[in-house]
């Protein structure tokens, strides 16, 4: 159209609501045609009215629109020449285009930015995590999907960063890096791959992706797996506490692991040395894991021996499974011990699966939790938990706590825990 013609309708704000109306209707059918209304009239719109259809519509409020006689009050005026789909395209500057129409178009680009990904980093080892994000499986893929609609040039930044990392993880090597050290490494900024940041969530979620990882709960199981992918963060809070262990670096006994054993000290070992080990060694075979570190110290108190005991403190740090991960692989019978709570059995049925075939589940009876009971009610929320727990060896627990709904603690059946380790070292 010519500039003084599409000047003339932005001019005249009574066509704004009539042309967006018009295009509303045409996305909707795909056509010119159908019938739109308008409520709440403005004296500008009553006027273009008036003039188009010759009738007075000054005292009307609102108004039907038959959109095909609306496009023939053009005819024998100025604007003639032009179709009505010439003068929405010109005011809107946009081509016209139906749902159908707009949604074909996007999914076709959303598909070309996606493959181009495929095609550049085929044979790579964060193909597979693109492939699972094009297939809409991977995890967190509808923060993709949203960031794709709000910014795709950030996501497609943040998307080639995620797959450097992939392809250049540190546990490939054998290696283990600081996540401010391995981010600047891939992206030249240290702080790219923080946990709060878009594109450490995105990096978080990929490699959940690539361990088969469908949920992650809370900042420990996020430390969990970046330790997998030899990223380590939180290395001095994130601390493990033991005694009557002892620990090597390749073939040589770690000395303050072997004194903390000769004089039957209880040692706080930080993520940041553990990580340093290579093997930690129960003389034993066994390793007694206790959820509450006053159950952990009464037990030391009163066996005056460097007996297998680590403290678990409620949910497992990433130290603890570091640690319970070498014991394990050396072979040590795990024994467990922890609340009769929903968060306590749990945290029992976690590292059960984590350790099969060695996992000892410790005074879990049924008489047991009878004998540890307390006043404290649980919550339907709370028992709600319960249903999580799929481990057979636990379903008769878990059958009695709800009737009872009550829960049970550990200080309650102290004296049978010490006897028990008594009599299985």
């Amino acid at each position: 159209m010519k500039a003084d013609d599409i000047a003339f309708f932005r001019k005249n704000k009574g066509y704004e609501r009539i042309f967006k109306a018009i295009r509303d209707k045409y996305k909707s059918i795909g056509r010119i045609g159908g019938v739109i209304k308008l409520d709440d009239l403005t004296n500008s719109e009553k006027v273009v009215l008036s003039n188009h259809f010759k009738k007075d519509f000054s005292k009307r409020k609102s108004i039907s629109i038959d959109v095909n006689k609306f496009a023939e009050t053009f005819l024998n005026t100025r604007f003639e020449k032009y179709s009505l789909i010439d003068i929405l395209e010109s005011y809107f500057d946009e081509k016209m285009t139906s749902k159908k129409e707009d949604m074909y178009q996007y999914e076709n680009e959303k598909e070309k930015f996606f493959n181009r990904f495929l095609s550049e980093y085929e044979g790579t080892k964060c193909w597979q995590w693109l492939k699972s994000v094009y297939e809409n499986k991977a995890v967190g893929v509808r923060t993709i999907n949203q960031r794709y609609d709000n910014d795709r040039m950030l996501l497609k930044r943040d998307i080639k960063y995620v797959c450097d990392a992939l392809n250049k993880l540190p546990v490939y090597e054998g290696q283990k890096l600081r996540l401010p050290v391995f981010s600047s490494y891939i992206t030249r900024d240290p702080h790219r791959f923080d946990v709060n940041t878009d594109c450490g969530k995105m990096f978080i979620n990929s490699l959940a992706t690539i361990f088969g990882v469908n949920d992650i709960k809370n900042s420990e199981e996020i430390a969990e797996l970046l330790y997998r992918a030899g990223i380590v963060i939180d290395e001095i809070s994130n601390f493990v506490t033991l005694k009557g262990l002892l620990a090597y670096s390749v073939d040589e006994c770690n000395k303050v692991f072997k004194a903390a054993y000769e004089c039957n000290e209880v040692l706080q070992v930080p993520l940041y040395n553990l990580s340093a080990l290579d093997m930690v060694e129960s003389p034993s075979k066994k390793v007694f894991v206790l959820e509450n570190p006053g159950v952990f110290l009464s037990v030391c108190d009163f066996i005056k021996k460097p007996i297998p005991l680590v403290c678990a403190y409620g949910q497992p740090r990433l130290s603890l499974l570091v640690l319970l991960d070498m014991l394990y692989k050396n072979g040590t019978d795990i024994y467990y011990s922890g609340d009769f709570d929903p968060e306590g059995i749990q945290i029992a049925q976690r590292l059960f699966k984590r350790y099969p075939d060695r996992f000892h589940f410790w005074r879990y009876d049924v008489e047991d939790y009878i004998k540890a009971l307390s006043d404290k009610t649980l919550t339907e929320s709370r028992l709600k938990m319960l249903d999580k727990i799929d481990t057979a060896q636990l379903k008769p627990l878990t059958d009695k706590m709800k009737i009872l709904k009550k829960t049970g603690y550990q200080e309650l059946i102290l004296d049978d825990i010490i006897e028990d380790v008594l009599s299985i070292i």
